[in-house]
């Protein structure tokens, strides 16, 4: 039986504000309304691509407060893209071996949703962690990264996009 105090614990419901140094670092790859210098068309896919980078990469980064940048995604767009994610949240809980759950708990936790207030906040912040360690990521590989001899394009945008294609974050798989 569910209980409909759940419902309270739905992820993805509230607007989801990027602060401080992650923000200056979305900055830098993007801009409202402006396609043509973003590496990507709207915060929301930022956001839901970034989670899965930072976990691939074993990479979280704590919240930083430190500049007064803010950066908001509307709930309208996080309900737009909640079933991807949910799927993401999903796969968080249980790929990620920092918390300290058996194999079996976290299958549990990932599939039946949070009991209660303090396990919601867990979860979205572990969530929330993953997103910025990807945008950190992202940073480093779109926006930081100078061209090498390696590279066969001259425009650094074109060519971190390209050594990103052509070197995925994913290794071989023997």
């Amino acid at each position: 039986m569910v209980s409909m105090e759940m419902h309270n614990f739905e992820y993805f419901r509230k607007p989801v504000v990027i602060t401080g140094k992650h923000a200056r670092l979305v900055d830098d790859m993007w801009k409202q309304n402006q396609i043509q210098i973003s590496y990507f068309r709207r915060l929301v896919d930022l956001y839901t691509i970034a989670p899965i980078i930072g976990l691939r990469t074993k990479r979280t980064a704590p919240s930083d407060s430190t500049e007064e940048r803010r950066r908001t995604i509307q709930v309208e767009q996080l309900y737009e893209k909640e079933p991807e994610l949910r799927q993401i949240m999903r796969m968080i809980i249980l790929l990620d071996e920092t918390q300290k759950c058996t194999k079996e708990e976290r299958v549990n936790k990932a599939f039946r949703g949070p009991k209660s207030q303090e396990e919601f906040e867990k979860d979205t912040e572990l969530f929330n962690s993953y997103v910025r360690g990807g945008i950190e990521v992202f940073h480093e590989l779109l926006v930081q990264r100078a061209l090498g001899i390696e590279d066969d394009y001259n425009d650094v945008r074109v060519g971190n996009i390209m050594a990103l294609i052509n070197n995925p974050l994913i290794p071989d798989i023997d």
